[in-house]
């Protein structure tokens, strides 16, 4: 239970975190998660690699859920403008493989 009067402490999130995954399938992949930390920000992750390219990835620290939602949609858009597809995450390929 939370302590109403602790103002440090938030609540568990209630809406779910959203993970979408692309790839150019020449087996380099992109993942962006937007899901809320402990403090209760919500954080954009983005994360790549593939077996020709070195991986890396970068978190930001958005303006609340629907702003995530906007930047979620925008990255998806330029993903396939790119030539990514979207794919479910049981098909992303790891470079191990």
């Amino acid at each position: 239970m939370i302590d109403s009067a602790d103002n440090a402490t938030h609540s568990l999130p209630v809406t779910g975190a959203t993970r979408l995954h692309f790839s150019d399938h020449a087996r380099t992949t992109f993942t962006v998660d937007l899901g809320q930390d402990l403090l209760g920000d919500w954080i954009l992750t983005q994360t790549w690699g593939g077996s020709r390219q070195r991986g890396g990835g970068k978190r930001l620290v958005v303006d609340g859920h629907e702003a995530g939602l906007q930047m979620l949609q925008k990255i998806a858009e330029k993903k396939e403008r790119s030539g990514y597809d979207q794919v479910h995450p049981y098909h992303v390929r790891s470079h191990w493989l």
